[in-house]
């Protein structure tokens, strides 16, 4: 099997395993996803998939390079959902299905009207687990990350902006390969950290000051994604000190106590409960704990209170604690892991 097909070919085995005569794949993300293929806009491609066989409707224009990069689809010059319907009436496809979560309320309902059954979950269940060929890409991602983060440590100087400060972390990671953001980088000086979505701003950095610096990079179409707080001067101040020991240690609980079979709500709390013991700090952690993460910087399973979805083996997701002091500070610590049978493997490490 061809690495380019395998994603393909997997998703299949799970419609056949189900009972799914044909899928129809409406959502560019997860397009992009089983084609191996990069689309730019949210309409360029649409699939139907079935056990043995797949359609893939676009623009001439991307079928051109598409039948060479994946000949395994079936390209038809159409961009209209009503020539998907159409497809499975032709060759009498029964079980037909669609994710209604990823479709426009117009296109949702002409495929009920055509038989379709909704089917939620189905393709985001198929990323969930990631193949060897996108864990290395992950992997890469994260090494990029990493790395840039120890050699902006070294060129960060008292005065830069948040704005420019975020700009040198991106051409760093530029340099050392990246292809692109995960998302646009959050760098966040002095009481600017009590705010987990921070836009940057021109704020300068103090000659005693602290800093959380949250950010990714892709790496051929897979992101990662890492947080670091630090302080930037000879006199760390004691509450900050104190706050990021609090922080790190949960993160690392996490870390220890990830394993196959767990909840997301069950390892989430491994990081409140330990905040809770070190003084009650639990109500300053506002958000979860952490988040899939491939093609997308947000995916399934999510780490978080009431998430009651199982972890297992091959999952990529992060851990990501952090405690929040409105008009103070703010202290997070994330990275990016690999869940194994042995546990949780971080991945946003040097080479």
């Amino acid at each position: 099997m061809k690495s380019s097909d395998e994603k393909l070919r997997n998703f299949q085995k799970i419609l056949k395993k189900q009972g799914i005569g044909a899928f129809a794949v409406m959502d560019i993300a997860s397009v992009n996803y089983l084609a191996d293929y990069k689309f730019m806009g949210q309409s360029d491609a649409f699939l139907l998939v079935t056990p043995s066989q797949a359609w893939c409707f676009t623009k001439e224009l991307y079928a051109i390079t598409l039948r060479r990069a994946a000949p395994f689809f079936k390209c038809v010059n159409s961009l209209n959902p009503a020539d998907i319907a159409a497809k499975v009436k032709e060759f009498k496809i029964k079980s037909a299905a669609f994710d209604p979560g990823l479709i426009d309320y117009i296109s949702g309902n002409m495929f009920k009207a055509a038989g379709f059954k909704e089917l939620p979950g189905i393709v985001a269940a198929a990323r969930e687990i990631k193949l060897p060929s996108e864990i290395a890409k992950i992997r890469k991602a994260c090494r990029i990350s990493a790395k840039a983060y120890e050699i902006f440590r070294r060129k960060l100087k008292t005065g830069l902006t948040e704005t420019a400060a975020a700009r040198m972390l991106e051409d760093i990671m530029y340099s050392l390969g990246a292809t692109g953001l995960a998302f646009p980088t959050v760098m966040a000086f002095g009481p600017n950290g009590a705010n987990p979505h921070h836009a940057n701003g021109e704020r300068k950095l103090k000659a005693e000051d602290a800093v959380l610096m949250d950010y990714g990079c892709t790496y051929q179409g897979y992101c990662s994604d890492i947080t670091r707080s630090f302080w930037h001067g000879k006199k760390p101040a004691k509450e900050f000190t104190k706050i990021y020991d609090i922080v790190k240690a949960a993160h690392d609980e996490v870390i220890k106590k990830a394993k196959p079979g767990m909840s997301g709500e069950e390892l989430d709390a491994v990081a409140r409960n330990y905040m809770e013991k070190a003084g009650g700090f639990a109500k300053y952690f506002i958000h979860t704990t952490g988040h899939g993460l491939g093609i997308e910087i947000h995916e399934a399973p999510r780490v978080g209170m009431k998430s009651k979805q199982i972890l297992k083996t091959g999952m990529v997701f992060t851990d990501e604690p952090g405690l929040y002091f409105e008009g103070k500070l703010g202290v997070r610590y994330e990275n990016t892991v690999l869940l194994t049978k042995r546990g949780a493997k971080i991945l946003t490490v040097g080479e």
